[in-house]
């Protein structure tokens, strides 16, 4: 079988985890309002200028820490090294957002989704809604090496995933939890707790919830797009049913150490769903 033959199987066999998962769907709509009954609303007490404020600063701390670590880390490209920068990057961003949420709401910084109470019942939901939505992001991976081919595009794979894959030792297991715990945190905290309230009080729930996705899949580059935006339409429908950033959080969390461990653990999962790490990205 010819490597175009194989790539047309797999993006079929995305084409139907897809119609699998949509189908599964209604299931989880039914038990998020279930668990969370009525719409929960949210209202941002800041605007686009001040998310343009925290984009600027995302972006001068991402250059600052890429600068630093090209001047003294001898390889860049090391997997750790790309996690602790990444987490750098985002650390002065989620240090503005979490100001501006406590000047501007009266409530501080419970309005990011921090809320008291019905934690483990918003994260009990995300779990599940998780195991019905995942053959729909899976089918997403498989699926978009072919639509990038046939826009023109060159599909390449995951630089991060396989940086992580040439650690061991210590060294994987920090950025192993640097990729699985801490960096999803921070890009839920601003995507899910401060970002979307913004787009879903302009645009309504669904517009809403499509561009903070669509934003959030963008920063993690072209190659993996349609599978991340995928699971970030999952993480942006719980925090708008739940009001949760812990919600999100889980999903996330358990999505990204579910990836970690299928690359690291199960070799099997590299041969069913090929070398080009065409499987469940790493956002």
């Amino acid at each position: 079988m010819t490597l175009a033959e194989v790539s047309i199987d797999r993006a079929w066999l995305g084409v139907a985890l897809i119609t699998c998962g949509l189908a599964l769907a209604p299931l989880g709509v039914a038990l998020g309002r279930r668990l969370f009954d009525g719409r929960n609303v949210f209202f941002a007490r800041w605007g686009f200028s001040h998310a343009v404020v925290v984009a600027l600063v995302w972006v001068g701390s991402s250059l600052l820490a890429d600068t630093l670590a090209r001047q003294f880390v001898a390889d860049r490209q090391d997997g750790l090294v790309e996690r602790v920068v990444a987490l750098l990057s985002f650390v002065p961003a989620v240090a503005t957002v979490v100001v501006l949420a406590a000047l501007r709401d009266p409530k501080g910084i419970a309005c990011l989704g921090l809320w008291p109470g019905r934690h483990l019942r918003a994260i009990g939901l995300g779990l599940v809604a998780y195991v019905g939505w995942s053959p729909l992001v899976l089918g997403a991976g498989l699926l978009w090496p072919s639509i990038v081919d046939a826009l023109g595009g060159d599909y390449q794979p995951q630089s991060a995933a396989q940086a992580l894959l040439a650690l061991d030792g210590q060294r994987f297991w920090i950025a192993a939890v640097l990729a699985a715990v801490a960096q999803p945190f921070c890009e839920e905290l601003l995507f899910r707790g401060f970002l979307q309230p913004l787009c879903v009080q302009n645009l309504g729930d669904r517009g809403g919830v499509f561009l903070a996705s669509a934003l959030f899949a963008a920063l993690h580059g072209w190659n993996a797009f349609l599978p991340i935006f995928a699971l970030s339409l999952l993480l942006g429908m719980l925090m708008l049913r739940t009001q949760r950033l812990t919600a999100a959080w889980a999903v996330h969390a358990l999505h990204n150490g579910l990836v970690i461990w299928l690359l690291t653990s199960v070799p099997a999962s590299r041969e069913l769903l090929g070398q080009a790490l065409l499987y469940l990205p790493l956002p």
